[in-house]
């Protein structure tokens, strides 16, 4: 299983399916697609490769496809160069289940072309509470945006939902299948819509960890439900699709020196202590990796238009304060953990000594040139 570092076991069964869910918009000749899987991430190696075989299949353009992982810490090991998440778990049945897996989103790619139908969009954003705070600091972001889009045709409903915060209800002792956070909200919503994806968002800062009572499957139904009850008050309003475009944007990011040693102050508690570790095994795993040692990172991202609002696929993890910036100055919902990824991009709030900046392979000034990049309407 990937997602825990400290995680000593492999999985021996299943709280609940992984699934791969799929959103197809058609318009004229302009199709976009959206792939979601319960995992915890796509390289972006592997995502290239996927968006190109996918686009072939269905007859569009790599471009217009985002590829997205819901970031659950309870599903299989997969290719996460140059990253590594897992520990000293190895997995047997990688290539066999990645290939299982490439498959499966071809075909459902093909089963969603086949029930294409017209439908009419809404929109909505609600503010969430008492689910999930920072993960550094408890009194601060005490709530977050949950974006819902709604697409109903005559008999079916579709949703779309982006909320940033990690799936990490259970914890690096389990060792169930699960779809986490994420995957229970869909769960729960598709009791009466006929598909909903639920992307993560802005989610790098964001976690239940000063929330969650315990770290069970029973809690994670329990937090699962407390957004969906919040949501169910969500005010849609119709918005229009027609133009819909998707575009490319080139961003250069700085990155950081990772060869330069890092000062750590003495961590007050066991759980800093360990968390502080596990950023450093990350860092000196990621300083050996071919793309982190030239100056900068060239990322390519895909942004769907819908009139006003904006979905941005990022390949990254940003703070919580960044996707609010995004949607206050450009109303672009990030959509992270989309096609690839390249880690942590951490605010300028962040302390040097948070999990996040240790182990994030990019300078400090990168989170700005990102905000700046988006916020502007030139692409490539």
């Amino acid at each position: 299983m990937g997602g825990y570092i400290a995680r000593s076991a492999p999985a021996v069964g299943a709280f609940d399916p992984l699934y791969i869910r799929v959103l197809l918009l058609e318009q004229g000749t302009t199709r976009l697609l959206m792939v979601l899987a319960d995992v915890l991430l796509i390289s972006s190696r592997w995502a290239e490769h996927l968006r190109r075989e996918i686009a072939r299949a269905l007859g569009t353009r790599p471009a217009f496809i985002i590829i997205a992982a819901t970031h659950t810490h309870s599903g299989p090991i997969l290719d996460t160069h140059p990253f590594n998440f897992s520990g000293d778990v190895s997995e047997p049945y990688l290539r066999q289940y990645s290939e299982k897996l490439e498959q499966a989103m071809i075909e459902t790619s093909l089963t969603a072309s086949n029930r294409l139908c017209s439908v009419s969009a809404s929109f909505a954003r609600v503010e969430i509470a008492g689910v999930a705070t920072d993960r550094n600091s408890p009194q601060r972001a005490r709530r977050q945006s949950l974006f819902l889009f709604k697409f109903e045709a005559v008999k079916d409903i579709a949703l779309l939902a982006v909320y940033g915060c990690h799936p990490t209800v259970l914890g690096p002792d389990n060792h169930a299948l699960s779809g986490d956070l994420h995957g229970s909200l869909s769960t729960i919503w598709e009791g009466k819509a006929a598909i909903a994806l639920v992307a993560n968002g802005a989610a790098a800062n964001i976690s239940t960890r000063f929330i969650r009572k315990e770290q069970t499957s029973k809690e994670l139904k329990r937090l699962a439900s407390k957004i969906t009850r919040q949501a169910a008050a969500a005010r849609f309003q119709p918005i229009t699709l027609s133009p819909f475009k998707a575009q490319l944007r080139t961003v250069v990011l700085p990155l950081a020196d990772l060869s330069m040693a890092v000062p750590l102050k003495h961590p007050r508690s066991r759980r800093k202590a360990a968390v502080a570790e596990e950023a450093i095994h990350v860092r000196a795993h990621i300083s050996r990796a071919a793309e982190f040692m030239r100056p900068t990172l060239a990322l390519s991202i895909t942004e769907w238009r819908w009139g006003p609002i904006r979905l941005a696929a990022l390949p990254l993890e940003i703070y919580s304060e960044t996707g609010m910036f995004l949607w206050r100055h450009a109303h672009t919902i990030p959509v992270c953990y989309a096609n690839g990824y390249w880690g942590y991009l951490t605010a300028a709030s962040a302390a040097r000594n948070d999990y996040e900046a240790l182990s994030s392979p990019f300078s400090r000034a990168a989170d700005a040139i990102l905000r700046r990049s988006l916020c502007c309407r030139e692409t490539r």
